[in-house]
């Protein structure tokens, strides 16, 4: 997939820079704006193409007669599905489609130190110059919509987990109200037997982890796709366009402070129309700029789902002995070839989900970490003083799952004080050592 994408986006880049350059020579002798209609096709091309290939997303879809991008004068024609990838409507889709199969968890190691996917032996297979290649291709357009329709799986992806709680998971909530019962409180490690009772737990629960497992790794996957994309839109808009960013940024701290007053003073939370038109169209052009954090977005209303920070941790404490920590990646990675997880993918879905709701869910799911931990140090330290053994450590399930909790405070911005809270300091330093 590397290989052929990379040719096909040399080329198109070629071909696009070739069409530019020619407009751009030009419009002086014949007098038109030519660049200025240049980006306008292209915009409406592109927007037209994403709105058609988002419609597998949608209940209400917008057919062709109906989109705003069509026009009698210039229509943009439609174009039979490929063979080779025929759940995808357009080009847009397809290279969606491509970059994910490209960036696959199943196959590939992404590095948050190093920005990019690579294969276990090192060689980078998609990162910074592959973004940069896609800009140059289909343009700053191509690349919002990129992210719009990354946008668009990443809600039907927890829609679909919301749907599996409340049909699958909803039926053992006695289940998890037991063993959040034996949990209780977080501050404390369970009695009798802590490790056998997270084993239990974990063995009880078995059979609703593969689905949280899809979810987390194809939300974090794409994700992380989204924050490359705005990273290399913001090195472009610092570039090229600097004092309409500036401007931009300014515009919206101004339009947010003036909601919040006129929320104080009217008492109302309903916003007039004017300003909801306003925000939008502001809204839009501070997407394109690239701005805003992709793992803060909010795409999701929904009710409380009872029990969804104890599934979680048993999920991060079930499959952290399929993990090893990779100090040359920087990130936890599959210990064994024939297992379809990723480290990162799998923080950033759980830091995603968790954002969808108050953020006492993930408190209550690093303080269930914690718990975790504190109960594996205490366990082997019983055992070593019973046998008259060294000092104890932190087994490789437990020291996992500490690095899991750190990097999920990481990328979800929550200050390390509040893991401090739930893990003492010194067992973060005798992690550091191993």
């Amino acid at each position: 997939h590397q290989a052929a994408c990379i040719r096909s986006l040399s080329t198109l880049a070629g071909r696009m820079d070739g069409f530019r350059s020619a407009i751009e020579y030009i419009q002086d002798f014949i007098d038109i704006p030519g660049l200025m209609m240049w980006g306008e096709e292209v915009a409406r091309i592109i927007g037209y193409n994403v709105e058609q290939e988002a419609n597998k997303y949608l209940l209400k879809k917008v057919f062709d007669f109906e989109s705003k991008y069509q026009t009698a004068a210039a229509p943009i024609p439609n174009y039979p599905r490929t063979e080779s990838d025929p759940l995808c409507v357009n080009f847009m889709g397809r290279t969606v489609s491509t970059l994910l199969k490209m960036t696959d968890a199943q196959t590939t190691i992404f590095s948050r130190e190093c920005s990019g996917w690579f294969l276990a032996d090192g060689q980078e297979v998609c990162g910074f110059r592959t973004i940069s290649l896609l800009r140059r291709a289909i343009g700053v357009c191509g690349l919002s919509g990129i992210d719009k329709l990354l946008s668009f799986r990443i809600m039907h992806e927890l829609h679909r987990f919301v749907k599996f709680f409340k049909t699958t998971v909803k039926k053992q909530g006695v289940l998890l109200e037991q063993i959040r019962d034996g949990l209780f409180p977080e501050w404390r490690i369970p009695a009798n037997d802590s490790i056998g009772f997270y084993a239990s737990a974990t063995k009880k629960t078995e059979m609703l982890m593969m689905p949280v497992m899809t979810c987390l790794r194809r939300v974090g996957q794409a994700q992380l796709l989204r924050k490359m994309i705005h990273n290399e839109l913001q090195t472009c808009a610092r570039i090229d366009a600097s004092k309409l960013q500036h401007t931009l940024s300014t515009l919206n701290e101004a339009i947010m402070s003036n909601a919040m007053v006129s929320c104080r003073t009217t008492n109302d939370n309903v916003l007039s129309e004017k300003s909801i038109n306003g925000i939008q169209e502001v809204r839009d052009l501070i997407d394109t700029m690239g701005e805003g954090d992709p793992i803060s977005t909010a795409f999701l209303q929904i009710d409380p789902l009872e029990g969804l920070p104890v599934l979680l941790a048993l999920f991060v404490i079930s499959y952290m002995p399929k993990f090893k920590y990779d100090s040359d990646f920087g990130a936890l990675v599959r210990s064994n070839e024939g297992y379809p997880i990723d480290g990162w993918p799998v923080v950033v879905g759980m830091a995603t989900l968790l954002k969808q709701f108050h953020p006492s869910y993930t408190d209550s799911v690093l303080a269930y970490l914690g718990q975790y931990v504190r109960s594996s140090i205490y366990s082997s330290s019983s055992r070593k003083q019973s046998k008259k053994e060294d000092a104890p450590h932190l087994s490789e399930t437990a020291t996992h799952t500490l690095i899991f909790a750190c990097h999920l405070c990481s990328i979800s911005k929550v200050p390390r004080s509040v893991l401090y809270e739930k893990i003492p300091q010194y067992l973060i330093e005798i992690c550091a050592q191993h």
